[in-house]
């Protein structure tokens, strides 16, 4: 299934363009959140006003015509008013924007967790030569594709015993760890996988340290190897300099 981002189910539920599943979940998780409550009720709250301040320019653009058929006189005074009007909208517009963005809760690492990390799908193990170690390949991928964890990583602690250098085996370790929450577990086969340097996984090693770093609250890190993907030609990059901006 596919992570839900949390931002874009907001602003759908909020716009009325969200599917029934996204209404449900958003309702869920507001019951059992009440930051996640409070922001969406800052989010309608700063709509609403927003959608007064058109209403209440419409009315400041037909005041300007009603005043062109005036006296000179009276259009000076009647255009005072009106900047004076379109003053105090621009003071509320600019207070109200101010305490949302006060009030608005700092997003928690496992919040930015849901909205960017997406499970990692295996492509398979190789099948070139029957041995005991590509059948224990297979059943680790097969168990992780079951979303068997426990069972795929006993089966990947096996084969990195005896195949120290088979970096498939040690990134998915790491995959498997990481989907039991097993963070710091997870980190040390990135890191592993990284320091090789001669694999087909050093991007998707990459990525997903960074957020074993950002969940174990090692933030420095977590910002250090995000600007690194940022800055690089990693198909994370853009996703990397977004998610670096979020936990500055």
């Amino acid at each position: 299934m596919k992570t839900i981002n949390v931002n874009n189910t907001i602003e759908n539920f909020l716009s009325g363009n969200a599917c029934n599943a996204e209404k449900r979940w958003l309702n869920r998780e507001m019951k059992k959140d009440p930051d996640l409550a409070r922001e969406v009720t800052l989010r309608r709250r700063t709509d609403e006003i927003l959608a007064d301040r058109e209403i209440l320019d419409l009315r400041a653009k037909l005041n300007a015509v009603e005043m062109k058929k005036r006296s000179a006189g009276g259009f000076r005074k009647a255009a005072a008013r009106t900047s004076r009007y379109a003053a105090a909208i621009l003071v509320a517009a600019a207070i109200t924007s101010a305490v949302y963005f006060i009030m608005r809760p700092e997003p928690s690492p496992e919040k930015l967790y849901t909205s960017y990390y997406e499970r990692y799908e295996s492509p398979g193990a190789s099948r070139s030569a029957a041995t005991a170690g590509n059948l224990l390949m297979e059943n680790a991928i097969a168990s992780y594709s079951a979303k068997e964890y426990d069972k795929a990583i006993g089966y990947l602690e096996q084969i990195i015993a005896s195949e120290n250098g088979n970096m498939e085996s040690v990134f998915m370790h790491g995959m498997a760890n990481m989907e039991v929450s097993n963070y710091p577990v997870a980190s040390g086969s990135f890191t592993k996988v990284i320091e090789h340097n001669d694999n087909l996984y050093l991007e998707d090693a990459a990525w997903y340290l960074s957020l074993c770093y950002m969940m174990t609250g090692n933030k420095e890190k977590a910002l250090s190897q995000l600007n690194a993907i940022a800055d690089s030609r990693s198909r994370y990059s853009r996703q990397a300099a977004r998610l670096a901006k979020r936990i500055r």
